[in-house]
């Protein structure tokens, strides 16, 4: 049997996180079809949202690629270089409000940490996986995609996604028809 000679990354069905009640983006915002739930509307600067918990499945990939596509409001209008931050609360249950770090409680909700804490000490106890720098063109209400926001390893099967607003002053959309924010697994495969 010959030994492998190279490798190649193969691209997973990605895990689509966006709103029920309302995702429906137009095609050149498209990322994906939702598969699980976080409702992010009107989310104000200062404040974070959690998701659902998601499952990476019991063969986790190595190396998953977080993107992510936002829309703000017009007013107050989202300053160049503000940003939105991203974390991860890994547990190693399915069960939402089980074994889960910070406060979490792995279901789609605000996040505030612990209640006896302060949200920017909590956000300290999850993974930062990374934060998408915004341009400011919102006053032609554009959304705005970046595909390569980070690329982790999930450390746990199961996790929440904490996403953080830590713009000035601008609230993201009132409605979440164009946001999505997607974990893309790459699936390495030996070749011989």
């Amino acid at each position: 049997m010959a030994l492998p000679d190279s490798s190649k990354l193969i691209i997973g069905t990605p895990i689509v996180l966006a709103d029920i009640t309302d995702h429906s983006p137009a095609t050149a915002n498209d990322l994906g079809t939702r598969t699980d739930q976080i409702d992010c509307t009107d989310l104000v600067a200062g404040a974070a949202r959690q998701s659902d918990k998601i499952d990476f499945t019991a063969n986790i990939d190595l190396e998953y690629i977080l993107s992510v596509c936002v829309e703000w409001e017009v007013t107050p209008e989202i300053a160049a270089g503000e940003t939105l931050e991203f974390y991860m609360a890994y547990s190693n249950s399915a069960t939402a409000a089980t074994a889960n770090p910070g406060g979490v409680g792995g279901a789609d909700a605000a996040y505030t940490g612990y209640s006896a804490g302060s949200l920017a000490n909590s956000l300290k106890q999850l993974e930062f996986l990374g934060a998408m720098v915004m341009d400011n063109v919102i006053t032609t209400d554009q959304a705005q995609i970046d595909m390569a926001i980070a690329t982790f390893t999930p450390r746990q099967r199961y996790g929440t996604l904490v996403v953080y607003n830590a713009a000035a002053s601008a609230a993201l959309h009132s409605d979440m028809i164009e946001t999505s924010f997607v974990f893309t697994p790459l699936t390495t495969q030996l070749q011989d």
